[in-house]
């Protein structure tokens, strides 16, 4: 009975989320013209504290529910329960509008520029674009994307991620309801495959679980429709056919495609080369593997390129966002002191590549490589490259799931908890306003509760380690 109504909760809180985004779409029939962000009731008739109260009320109170059911995992008899919860979970985002981001609307006109039109987004803005030819354009996509805070800014990923926006919106014919339905579907699909890849990669039904239901991930993967969530799914099928399939031209394939998303997942090329042939005694082949099978990875991820290239110029579209700051450390440091800006980044910038240098000779020169060590090396790599960007936003940390199963439990426990954080410290800007001026207390409120965190859950330790004293003492 407890169970029944723990999964009846967890849906009821959820459907909760999506009530505001159905009343808009009920009173306007569409999302053209949608610009109402960070605003959870999606009106400006409601007061945003009372609004946004609310909805920390709504989020605090399904994350609980998360928990209690990660804890009660036994409730789901086998993975094809699990995998229906989580479905099931996920169909009901479908109806969320992206009411904290606006960057569906910038996939959707990057992909009506490219497919619909013939123009390559690497070398052209969608705003100049529409302003040359908007008198001849009758096309929805267009002309929100037009109006998209990048709008003004060449493509900002990879050739993967562009080849998916160009087949999502040429396939939605100019509509942009049908758009936004499309690119939720995708993403869907994605989720229940990362699902279902973590529970094969690790045997534990339970992971399937922390990731599938997480709120964190509903929100922004399915309910903002952010394109990471489809990177964790090539990760994860990287790291099937690495330690599943033992098959390293597939599992360099499928790296090369996340990169060809974003760029960041290139840190994860030497992990598996060198785990793969982590019997290899001489350190020398080790090392001539890397260059052997980074060579064969750098021709797939420049192949994916072809169809875009004029000149090296299309290489560089990850730097547009390091010259913006948002939400990042370096976003309080500039209003302050930008001559301290330059010293700080420089410093972790430094620490990041020297740690990335180690981490490289620690398994090039381990002789009993296990894969948990290497991952756990890896996490902390791409913690310290989050706290490069200068553009921070709260759902880059999904990239933190895909490897989070080889994690000591404290780990895990962390990054769950700042999953949860990060987006309550986002509500900084509901009860604000969407700006660079509150990102002082973005940041802030992420460290306040974190360290929080971090001592409730030593306490719960401590509690637990006792508990067990007592029961050896007995």
């Amino acid at each position: 009975m407890k169970n029944k109504v723990l999964k009846i909760s967890f849906i009821i809180l959820n459907l909760l989320f999506i009530i505001p985004s159905i009343i808009y779409l009920i009173q306007n029939k569409t999302i053209l013209g949608y610009n109402l962000y960070y605003n959870f009731f999606i009106t400006n008739q409601i007061n945003k504290i009372l609004s946004t109260s609310i909805y920390l009320a709504i989020f605090v109170a399904i994350f609980i529910i998360y928990l209690m059911i990660i804890k009660q995992k036994e409730m789901f008899k086998n993975i094809k329960q699990i995998m229906l919860f989580i479905a099931v979970i996920g169909f009901i985002y479908m109806f969320m509008l992206p009411w904290t981001s606006s960057d569906i609307f910038y996939y959707m006109g990057v992909g009506e520029l490219d497919g619909v039109y013939n123009q390559n987004p690497y070398y052209i803005t969608m705003e100049d674009f529409y302003e040359q030819n908007k008198e001849n354009i009758d096309d929805e996509i267009l002309e929100q994307g037009a109006n998209n805070y990048w709008a003004d800014t060449t493509v900002v990923y990879g050739p993967i991620a562009q080849l998916i926006f160009k087949t999502c919106s040429t396939l939605s014919f100019k509509n942009i309801d049908i758009a936004l339905l499309i690119y939720k579907l995708v993403n869907i699909c994605v989720h229940i495959g990362s699902c279902y890849l973590i529970y094969k990669i690790t045997n534990r039904k339970k992971f399937a679980l922390i990731y599938g239901i997480n709120p964190f991930i509903l929100l922004e993967g399915i309910g903002n429709v952010h394109n990471d969530i489809i990177i964790v799914f090539f990760v994860l099928l990287t790291l099937y056919f690495l330690i599943k399939k033992k098959n390293i031209y597939l599992s360099i394939l499928f790296l090369a495609i996340a990169t060809g998303i974003k760029y960041f997942t290139i840190l994860l090329l030497p992990v598996i080369i060198l785990y793969h042939f982590r019997n290899e005694k001489k350190l020398g082949k080790r090392f001539l593997r890397c260059i052997q099978y980074g060579i064969i990875f750098l021709v797939i991820f420049l192949l994916e390129y072809i169809m875009y290239f004029k000149d090296l110029n299309v290489l560089f579209a990850m730097m547009a966002q390091t010259e913006r700051y948002a939400k990042s450390i370096y976003s309080v440091i500039i209003q302050k002191n930008i001559d301290l800006l330059i010293y700080i980044r420089a410093s972790i910038c430094m620490l990041f590549i020297l740690y990335y240098l180690k981490m490289f000779i620690d398994i090039l020169t381990e002789k009993n490589l296990k894969i948990y060590k290497i991952m756990k090396k890896y996490n902390i790599s791409i913690i310290l490259f989050l706290l490069i960007l200068t553009n921070f936003q709260q759902w880059y940390l999904i990239w933190l799931f895909a490897t989070m199963m080889w994690q000591k439990s404290y780990m895990i426990r962390g990054i769950i908890s700042i999953s949860a954080i990060t987006e309550i410290a986002n509500s900084i800007y509901m009860f604000k306003a969407e700006s660079y001026l509150y990102d002082t207390y973005f940041v802030g409120i992420i460290v306040v509760l974190f360290i929080i965190a971090q001592f409730c859950t030593m306490g719960t330790v401590l509690k637990v380690q006792n508990a067990q004293k007592g029961h050896s003492l007995e």
